[in-house]
Formats: C-alpha cells, sequence, structure tokens
C-alpha cells in the first residue's frame, strides 16, 4: 500500500473517531461589559473554521437569541443556556456540567471547548491539539503560552509608594529567568468523566497543558477586534 494511501486512511479513521467520541462546544453568553455583543460579532470566525463533517458534533450553550439563529445557519446544535449560568459572575463549570447533564454526553466522551474570543484559530491547530491530547492518555487538557511581562518584574500593593514582589527572587538579570507561561482558552479538552472534578480554572490534579508556540489573539475588548480585522 503506497504511503498516501495509508496516510488517508488513518485521517478517515480519525474522523470517524472524533464523530463519534468527540462534541465541540461553544460557550456565547450575550452579556459581555467589556465589548457588548461580543460574542455575536465573533460567532462566524469560529464557526467558518469547523469543517462541515462535524458540524453535527458541534453544540452552542447560550441564551442569545441572535447567536442561537445564527448557530442553525451553520446546522450546529443548540443548548439554551439558563439565565443562572449566563450572568458576569457565572463560571464555565456549571456550564459544563450543565451541558452534560442536558445532552446526556458519555462519561467516555470528550468535550472540546472553543472560545469564540480567537478568531484567527484554524482547524489545523485544533486537530493538532486533540491529537495531542489522545498521545497523551490523560482526561483533561488546556493550552499555554508565555507571558510576555515575566512575573519576576511584576509588583503589587503600591500605596504609601511602595511596592512588593509578586515573586520574591534574587536574579536581576532576564536571561536567568525561568520560563513562565499563562493558562489560554485557545482550545481545550475534557472528557466528560472528570468535569465534576474541575477547578473554576477548567483544571484538574492531572490537566495537560499544550504549549502554544506563539502568542494568540484574545478579544476581550472592542480594541481587540479592530485590530484583528485590520491584520
Amino acid at each position: 500500500m503506497k504511503l498516501r494511501q495509508r496516510c488517508a486512511i488513518i485521517s478517515e479513521s480519525r474522523t470517524a473517531n472524533m464523530n463519534k467520541n468527540y462534541y465541540f462546544l461553544i460557550p456565547a453568553r450575550e452579556g459581555s461589559k467589556g465589548f457588548p455583543h461580543k460574542n455575536r460579532k465573533l460567532f462566524d470566525y469560529t464557526a467558518q473554521t469547523l469543517p462541515k463533517h462535524v458540524a453535527d458534533k458541534v453544540y452552542v450553550t447560550t441564551d442569545d437569541h441572535v447567536v442561537k439563529e445564527k448557530a442553525k445557519q451553520y446546522n450546529f446544535n443548540i443548548v439554551d443556556r439558563p439565565l443562572s449560568l449566563a450572568g458576569d459572575t457565572a463560571s464555565l463549570k456549571p456550564v459544563l456540567q450543565h451541558f452534560v447533564e442536558s445532552e446526556k454526553i458519555d462519561d467516555n466522551s470528550v468535550i472540546v471547548l472553543l472560545f469564540l474570543t480567537y478568531p484567527q484559530r484554524t482547524w489545523k491547530d485544533i486537530e493538532k491539539i486533540i491529537n495531542f491530547f489522545e498521545t497523551n492518555g490523560k482526561n483533561s487538557l488546556i493550552c499555554a503560552e508565555e507571558v510576555k511581562e515575566h512575573p519576576y518584574l511584576c509588583f503589587y500593593d503600591l500605596e504609601n509608594h511602595r511596592g512588593e514582589l509578586v515573586v520574591d527572587h534574587k536574579l536581576y538579570r532576564r536571561q536567568d529567568y525561568p520560563p513562565c507561561f499563562k493558562q489560554s482558552m485557545y482550545v481545550g479538552c475534557y472528557r466528560a468523566s472528570v468535569v465534576d472534578e474541575l477547578h473554576d480554572l477548567l483544571i484538574e490534579k492531572e490537566t495537560i497543558f499544550y504549549k502554544l508556540q506563539s502568542t494568540k489573539i484574545d478579544v476581550d475588548y472592542e480594541e481587540d477586534y479592530n485590530d484583528t480585522k485590520s491584520r
């Protein structure tokens, strides 16, 4: 069998397995103080990234009627998010729990969490992260990216013009600083069986991290959105 044919068969097998065991969950509540109707404006970027063959496995959890109409146009499934899970103080863990319970998701199934705030995310990246998750055999994954401002250079409590180092250290050359990373919700993978064990930061004791090779634009404010459109 030729290498190209073998690769095609492997690719088809992965797709079949993904269609059976994977659910792509897009959280899209209506409210957003920093960027009004943010999810309405960002929805199409993620929706158009997802190939048609996974559309029946895409679920949009939302309380926004405009987002629901958009989701229907892509043949995505809609999860009616309760208002109690749609406020500014609501965390994502109960949203995941509501999805698992309302859609009767099997414990062995994997939820791929896709925040709409990453308009430049690609399907190739999503597949790469899913493959990394499968290879490592753990039950949860989040992404991480290197911080721009190292915490060794950060202070807190500047009252009375005196500050305290966030991290107490004796290193003064930047080249001696250890690499430091922050959580990124570029893509998250969660086996349904561990959703109840998640911390509010959506990690559990055996969560693995996928190191992103470059900084990904995370749109929180309208200025970020305008900057993305201009690129």
